[in-house]
Order: C-alpha cells, then sequence, then structure tokens
C-alpha cells in the first residue's frame, strides 16, 4: 500500500511576486484558480490544483508537496510513520483536504490525503513519424502552417523534482514510508522514483544539494512538437531563460524547460517512458556524463542551483 500519484507542488511566494506568477503560469498554459488564502494553477478541464502559490513569504521556498491514495494506502503509511518514529504534524494552517501531515528525515513537508485518482488524460492521435521502411504518415504533412498553430495546452502534472541535503536517505524515506520504488539514478548526484500499479518513469526525483529545495514541475503535452512549440512560444513571450528543445537520458522523454521567476523551472514534456509492472524493471545506475541528456543544447549553468539554500 503506497502513494498512487502526484497530487500538487505547493510554494511559498512574497506577496509583491503574486501579479508575475499569475502571468508566467497563464503563459505557460495553466488556468488561475485563486482563493483568499492562495493561488492556484492547474491544467485546464483537470481536477485539481497543480500548483499552490501561498504568499506571503520574505522570498520563494518549497512549502510542501501532496501526494494522493486510497484509504488503505492511507493506514500502511501512517502505520510506517509509526514505525519509523516519524511524528505526525496537525493540521497545516489553509489546507483543510485532511489526511496526514509529516516531514521528512530533512523537513521537508509532505501532505498524503485519501482523494480520487485523477482520471487519465483523453487519448489523442498517436504521433506518427515517416522513417526508413516505415511509411506512417501517407499523403498528409506533419505540421500546419505556424501561423495556424494554437496555444499549447498541458495535459497534466507529471513529476516533480526536488533537491535533498541527502541523497540516499530520501530516496529510502520515499521507498520505506511512502511505498515509492526506484526507477534508476545516477550515482550520488540524482535518482528518479515512481508510484507502484503503473507509472511515468518518474513522479518524484531527487538531486543532491546543500538544502532542501524545489528544482522543476514538469507537464505532460501531446508530442515532440508541442514540447519544441510550446518552448518557442514562451521565449517569444519573453521568457528566453531556460533549457531545450533536447531528450533526456533517463525517462527518455523529450523536454523544454523554461526558468520561473525565480530560478527554479517548469518544464514541457513528451514521451517519457512508462513503467506498468515494477517487480519486472531494474533499476540501473548511471554513469554521470550520461545521465542528463542524449542530444541538446548544453543546460545553463546554473540549472542545478539551488536558489533556496541560499
Amino acid at each position: 500500500m503506497a502513494v498512487q500519484f502526484l497530487k500538487h507542488i505547493a510554494l511559498e511566494i512574497a506577496e509583491s511576486d503574486c501579479d508575475k506568477a499569475e502571468v508566467f503560469y497563464t503563459a505557460f498554459g495553466l488556468e488561475l484558480r485563486r482563493n483568499s488564502l492562495h493561488m492556484g494553477f492547474a491544467c485546464q478541464g483537470r481536477q485539481y490544483d497543480s500548483l499552490i502559490l501561498i504568499p506571503g513569504s520574505d522570498r520563494k521556498r518549497l512549502h510542501h508537496v501532496a501526494m494522493g491514495t486510497d484509504i488503505a494506502g492511507l493506514a500502511a503509511i501512517e502505520e510506517r510513520l509509526a514505525a519509523a518514529g516519524i511524528e505526525i504534524l496537525s493540521m497545516i494552517e489553509g489546507f483543510n483536504n485532511g489526511g496526514l501531515w509529516f516531514r521528512n528525515p530533512h523537513g521537508l513537508l509532505f501532505n498524503v490525503q485519501v482523494c480520487e485518482r485523477e482520471r487519465d488524460v483523453t487519448p489523442e492521435a498517436p504521433f506518427l513519424i515517416n522513417s526508413p521502411g516505415h511509411y506512417n504518415r501517407i499523403n498528409a504533412g506533419a505540421m500546419p502552417p505556424k501561423s495556424e498553430l494554437g496555444e499549447v495546452v498541458p495535459r497534466k502534472l507529471g513529476h516533480t523534482l526536488l533537491f535533498t541535503p541527502h541523497l540516499q536517505e530520501s530516496i529510502d524515506f520515499l521507498i520505506d514510508v511512502l511505498g515509492m520504488r526506484l526507477s534508476d539514478r545516477s550515482q550520488d548526484a540524482v535518482a528518479f522514483l515512481h508510484c507502484q500499479g503503473g507509472s511515468d518513469h518518474h513522479v518524484i526525483a531527487l538531486a543532491q544539494s546543500s538544502a532542501v529545495g524545489f528544482h522543476h514541475a514538469s507537464f505532460m503535452l501531446a508530442t515532440p512538437d508541442e514540447v519544441g512549440v510550446g518552448g518557442r512560444e514562451m521565449i517569444n513571450k519573453g521568457y528566453e531563460k531556460g533549457w531545450g528543445f533536447g531528450r533526456h537520458a533517463i525517462g527518455s522523454n523529450f523536454f523544454h524547460y523554461i526558468q520561473d521567476p525565480w530560478g527554479s523551472f517548469i518544464e514541457y514534456y513528451a514521451d517519457i517512458d512508462y513503467i506498468g509492472d515494477s517487480d519486472n524493471w531494474e533499476a540501473q545506475n548511471w554513469p554521470l556524463e550520461d545521465s542528463l541528456f542524449t542530444w541538446g543544447p548544453n543546460p545553463p549553468e546554473d540549472f542545478v542551483r539551488n536558489y533556496e539554500s541560499e
């Protein structure tokens, strides 16, 4: 019994940053759902907010990560928390959604709650390419004219990458307490974990740093073309700092990252590996030189910089 999906990531920001946060995330293609306490950003047509911003901090910092499970899963996690001697916290002000609140050994706040798993994304036509000996697209062009392309719309929140001051301890916590499984890792630098029962290659990734922090949230698009178009449109809207278009090695997904107003990132992705049966997946320990990307431009110098540790 384990967590089943990533529900949202919550960040604290300064009150003065609310306007630029709204402009940035809506430009990316998310919908703003504001209440009296928070700014929630969601994919169009989805039930849950994917990103929640909590105004009032002196600077941007990671507040908590929320995961969904069922009744049996919550009971099992509560038992494992007790066995590990991890304190269950009182309800956090402003969040009345129940569940369990607790911190990992490095102070990162988690909320695991019983909630219905978000429905699968609406199936779309497969991405067809013509390759040697395989003509999958006949008597049809691949793309409409650039002038006819619509806005890129993220389909769902896929994963998040978090900084941690101790990679192995954080891996152990996600496995032993939350019931996640290791997908792959690269030495003592980065690790990728998925949810049991059918999951994208990674739902939570971890990167070694000097402190806890938020690196990026990643959102699914339908095709590599959409990733390229979305990244270019963000550049055209004035958000030139980022990394892409490229393809990752671990997880295989096409990517384009856009740097947010606080130095962390948001990512468009398509075509990520899928783990249907954790017991038949063998995690690999990748060499550092092969781990980050297979092709694309070199990442910016501050791509793995944890601004929250400064």
